[in-house]
């Protein structure tokens, strides 16, 4: 009986110190979870391969649209460049128009001209023949006068005889000077009849060209229209582009808050002078305000030998692990590399270290530091004369192109800079 007792007891403290190594196993556990809870930095391997698979996928379709991008942009330049022929040929045609219009007035004022002459000439003509036939009537008169005096006088028959001669000497010039005006008309109606001829033909010729002119300004139309469409698909395609950027940017950068982003801006607005608006649009053209800073590692990059250098010098001084900080992925048609904010390559951020760090304080400069990075941006583009309104289209075409600022892509580049200067509220 005795026997019993103790079993049951060793039963009963058997399964109440079961239930405490159970409940302390379980506390255990539930400490070690909250442990893993806090540490998000370790991912699984199916979580890697999941970020790369779609980091994979988002890079495609980001190539792709850049890809679309510049294709819609050289035929753009294509299609400004057969405007700027049309055009060309249109101006032509209009100068031409213009010298035909002068010769047609010209030759309507010569043959004007000639009109009043032939008027004047008919009017001579007129008057030459009413003084012909007076002369004739006294030459008449003054013959038979005399011939009938002549029989009373001695010397009469001398004195006929000069007065024949007289009034036929007479009567022969006037005679000449009809025959001369006549030819002489004849001669100014030939001319008439010329310019006329030379009007008609000139008129057909300015015709000729009005119907060149309306084909030009039809095609020119039609150009017009084309470029029209090619800007709303690029605009199309830059937003799908940013887009996917966007979406990149979300699962691999970091993104910065609104308020340090505007307060960044206007800190280097303050220093540099560059409108804090400005800044804002570079901004959410260059990384869609700090969302897309890069993906890629600098091996990725392909950056350059240089860049890479330097590259591994600025990480250094800041202490970072150079193997993993990311920079901005090569385009197609371009080597990457670019960091931070700013995307200034590490060729160009050198030159601005010094500079940032007096504005900030921050030494060194740290390219992937939201206010180094802004303060970076407002330097550069101070420099290149961003500090007044007229300036600030050509500061953002260099920030893009450098010195070539006349590719279609850097003028682009600039409308959209200056648009989300005015609009970047719409991002934020």
């Amino acid at each position: 009986m005795k026997h019993k007792n103790y079993t049951k007891q060793f039963i009963i403290f058997s399964f109440i110190l079961l239930f405490f190594c159970t409940a302390m196993v379980q506390n255990g556990f539930v400490y070690a979870a909250s442990d893993e809870d806090e540490d998000t930095t370790e991912l699984t391997e199916e979580e890697k391969k999941e970020i790369e698979e779609k980091e994979d996928e988002y890079n495609e379709k980001k190539e792709k649209y850049e890809k679309k991008v510049k294709k819609e942009e050289q035929k753009k330049a294509s299609l400004q460049g057969a405007l700027g022929a049309v055009n060309s040929s249109l101006g032509a045609t209009k100068r031409t128009i213009d010298d035909v219009i002068t010769d047609i007035e010209n030759k309507e004022s010569d043959i004007d001209r000639h009109d009043a002459q032939i008027a004047t000439l008919n009017d001579q003509t007129l008057l030459y023949k009413s003084s012909l036939s007076d002369t004739m009537r006294r030459f008449y008169y003054a013959s038979n006068v005399v011939s009938v005096t002549s029989v009373m006088e001695n010397d009469g028959s001398q004195r006929f005889l000069d007065s024949t001669d007289a009034l036929d000497t007479m009567r022969t010039k006037i005679v000449d000077v009809v025959h001369q005006v006549e030819d002489t008309k004849q001669l100014q109606q030939q001319k008439k009849d010329e310019l006329n001829a030379l009007k008609k033909e000139k008129e057909a010729l300015l015709a000729e060209h009005k119907q060149t002119e309306a084909t030009l300004l039809s095609q020119s139309a039609a150009v017009k229209t084309e470029i029209i469409e090619v800007d709303t698909s690029i605009a199309q395609l830059n937003a799908k582009l940013s887009d996917v950027e966007s979406k990149l940017s979300s699962l691999l950068g970091e993104s910065f808050d609104t308020d340090d982003i505007k307060k960044a801006a206007k800190y280097a607005s303050k220093k540099t002078g560059v409108s804090k608006s400005f800044i804002l649009g570079m901004l959410v053209v260059e990384t869609n305000l700090g969302r897309f800073t890069g993906g890629c590692t600098y091996k990725k990059s392909k950056m350059g030998d240089k860049n890479e250098k330097i590259f591994k010098r600025i990480t250094k001084d800041l202490g970072y692990n150079y193997k993993k900080v990311k920079v901005s992925c090569p385009l197609s048609y371009g080597i990457g590399g670019a960091m931070g904010v700013a995307q200034f390559m590490p060729t160009t951020w050198v030159g601005y270290e010094s500079k940032i760090s007096k504005y900030t304080g921050h030494s060194p400069a740290d390219p992937w530091s939201l206010t180094d990075g802004v303060m970076a941006m407002a330097i550069k583009l101070a420099n290149d004369g961003a500090t007044s309104e007229k300036g600030e289209f050509d500061a953002a075409r260099r920030y893009y192109c450098g010195s070539r600022l006349e590719r279609s892509a850097c003028i682009n580049y600039g409308n959209k800079v200056l648009y989300w200067a005015k609009n970047y509220k719409d991002r934020l």
